[in-house]
């Protein structure tokens, strides 16, 4: 099994898959999004721990996040620090290297796809079984964890 995430200002999506990038199967999917209240710290330590909760009864071998592009990093530093705690608690808890990947290098890890790297959401919908993933909230969390299934 894999598992792809999608941070926001707000919060992270998660899709873990498990087949293969010709027929994949979802497992589970959830949008999280922080508590209202508190301060920054805490809902970073929330993050984690929700991350945690995820990783428990799975037994998930490989993960990737659908990373900020780079012109949207000044925009958006709560995504950015999302994803590193995302990536902290992945390499502390669970040994795992999680891949950080902008839709170019998805693209490229996803062999027979030829279209341009914007139109990646059509890799989901081009799978009937992915059919409920293919919503903004989903949709880049699913192409990043697609890009980490084995081809065959």
């Amino acid at each position: 099994m894999v598992i792809g995430f999608r941070s926001f200002p707000d919060g992270f999506s998660y899709v873990i898959l498990d087949g293969s990038q010709s027929s994949p199967i979802c497992i589970c999917k959830e949008r999280l999004t922080l508590p209202v209240c508190g301060s920054w710290a805490e809902k970073l330590a929330w993050v984690r721990r929700q991350v945690e909760e995820i990783f428990n009864p799975q037994r998930i071998s490989c993960a990737c996040i659908k990373t900020i592009e780079p012109s949207a990093m000044r925009k958006s530093i709560e995504r950015l620090q999302i994803e590193a705690i995302i990536i902290e608690y992945i390499f502390t808890d669970r040994h795992l290297i999680c891949e950080r990947r902008v839709k170019t290098q998805i693209k490229r890890s996803i062999p027979g796809f030829e279209a341009p790297a914007r139109y990646l959401n059509r890799l989901v919908a081009s799978h009937s079984s992915l059919a409920e993933l293919n919503v903004p909230a989903y949709q880049e969390a699913t192409i990043a964890a697609l890009s980490v299934l084995p081809t065959n």
